[in-house]
């Protein structure tokens, strides 16, 4: 039976989400007011699930103001969500995590390569069912996290995306590479673009490591500047072994 919350705690529960939700919003309004309108600013959302009901899901946005042709300032806030399953001491534990991510750097450009570094602080409330008093990660949590990204294209029509953070509230460290081919509209005279290609992830933390490997199809609008993906693959975590998963994520540039 999951213990009782006391009125106490679920104060101070309260105020540590507030002071969190503070530090956020002066992180935004640093961001916000240093950017001028000829900012680029894009949203971004997406989800993935595998077939015993884990998944991660989100929606940011990202905002990117050039210094020159060389480097950039960035930053980004994303809400998520987060549900994962581990074992301690044999009993199965389900977690559900909603949390909000705000960071900001620097973003280095080189012809049509991309390198971002980023680092900023990510809010957590884990709800652990049935309780797990030894986790680090239950309640509120707020520590900081780093971000990198590396965005290139190896040839006009291959591209290269790798993706690597760390989270401070649950130390969970993540990467994540994808490699698409476009396969159509080559001279770019057609309003839709399409890709596919294969990806590679990897995650772990002390209640949980997880990998996959999968398949992607990308469809990209020229007009709209906005793009749909599906992906999909197989996956190995320590809490159930073998697996398949399946994901979505949708981008629009402005």
């Amino acid at each position: 039976m999951k213990p009782e919350i006391s009125p106490v705690a679920s104060a101070r529960r309260i105020r540590i989400i507030a002071r969190q939700l503070a530090w956020a919003g002066i992180l935004l309004t640093v961001l916000f007011s240093s950017v001028s309108s000829a900012a680029n600013v894009s949203l971004f959302a997406g989800g993935e699930f595998d077939d015993h009901g884990q998944g991660f899901s989100y929606l940011g946005v990202d905002v990117t103001q050039r210094l020159n042709e060389t480097v950039a300032v960035a930053g980004r806030v994303v809400p998520s969500y987060l549900t994962y399953k581990y074992y301690s001491n044999d009993v199965l534990i389900k977690a559900k995590s909603p949390g909000l991510t705000a960071v900001a750097g620097v973003k280095l450009f080189w012809g049509q390569t991309l390198f971002g570094v980023y680092g900023g602080v990510e809010l957590r409330n884990t709800d652990l069912d049935p309780d797990d008093r030894s986790s680090s990660q239950r309640g509120s949590t707020s520590a900081g996290t780093i971000q990198g990204e590396l965005d290139t294209w190896l040839t006009k029509t291959t591209n290269l995306y790798v993706f690597g953070s760390y989270s401070g509230t649950s130390n969970f460290s993540y990467e994540r590479a994808k490699l698409k081919q476009q396969i159509t509209n080559f001279d770019y005279r057609q309003p839709y673009t399409l890709f596919v290609g294969a990806e590679q992830f990897y995650g772990r933390n002390s209640d949980f490591h997880g990998q996959g490997y999968g398949a992607l199809v990308e469809l990209y609008s020229l007009p709209l500047n906005a793009s749909i993906c599906l992906r999909g693959g197989y996956k190995h975590d320590s809490t159930y072994g073998n697996g398949a998963y399946g994901g979505l994520e949708l981008y629009k540039g402005f």
